[in-house]
């Protein structure tokens, strides 16, 4: 064969397989932009998939000797925590030790328990309903000596709540009560605990002492000490 013959025909020999090439390359990039497109479409009608709502990074030393980050949740001071139906699905009841006794208090029946079991009621119902009002009246004016009432806090998904009475000293003054506490927060956004992360627990000691015929919190510490 000619060598000029020869070169036309390694030539059409070789157009048919650049065109397959272009039309594969258009195929794919036809396919890579409707899978964009279809990504881009998700992500428009449900931008809560890449939301994420855990953003505040806080600096704390609540209740401790040491200084802690912690990744907090935002803040939503109108939220309806009852509408949360795994909050509503964990325990939410308080129990309360006393020796080697230990009661679930299910039926609100904290009367039955005695004065600090209807203290702590109360303790409780106001942190998870957000009441700050309440719950600052909750506390000497010797505590306040030391520490800051609350402006605010928001309504706290509070469970697993263990109160362990320690001891009780009565005299003419009234009773002193020394009680270990720990509870967890689902979702916590540090407005009420800012030395806890989401879902842990952190025992904490709380005195309590009698004022006016009344019990009132005296010392909340990270260490139990009587005194």
């Amino acid at each position: 064969m000619p060598e000029k013959n020869k070169n036309n025909y390694e030539l059409t020999k070789k157009l048919p397989l650049k065109k397959n090439k272009n039309k594969s390359k258009i195929i794919i990039s036809f396919i890579i932009i409707v899978i964009l497109s279809g990504i881009s479409f998700v992500l428009l009608e449900n931008p809560e998939i890449f939301h994420f709502e855990k953003t505040e990074d806080k600096i704390t030393s609540m209740y401790s000797d040491k200084i802690m980050s912690y990744n907090f949740y935002p803040s939503n001071y109108d939220e309806d925590i009852y509408e949360d139906e795994t909050y509503m699905g964990l325990n939410r009841y308080v129990q309360f030790k006393v020796g080697p006794e230990t009661y679930t208090i299910t039926d609100g029946d904290y009367e039955r328990h005695g004065k600090a079991a209807v203290f702590f009621g109360e303790y409780f119902d106001a942190a998870i309903n957000g009441d700050a009002e309440r719950y600052n009246q909750m506390f000497t004016e010797n505590y306040y000596t030391k520490n800051e009432p609350y402006e605010r806090f928001t309504p706290q998904k509070i469970y697993d709540i263990l109160v362990e009475q320690l001891s009780l000293n009565s005299d003419n003054g009234g009773d002193t009560y020394y009680f270990a506490v720990s509870y967890s927060i689902r979702q916590n956004n540090g407005t009420f605990r800012n030395d806890i992360d989401s879902d842990a627990s952190r025992k904490l000691y709380f005195k309590l002492v009698t004022v006016d015929s009344q019990l009132k919190i005296d010392d909340i510490s990270a260490k139990y000490y009587e005194y």
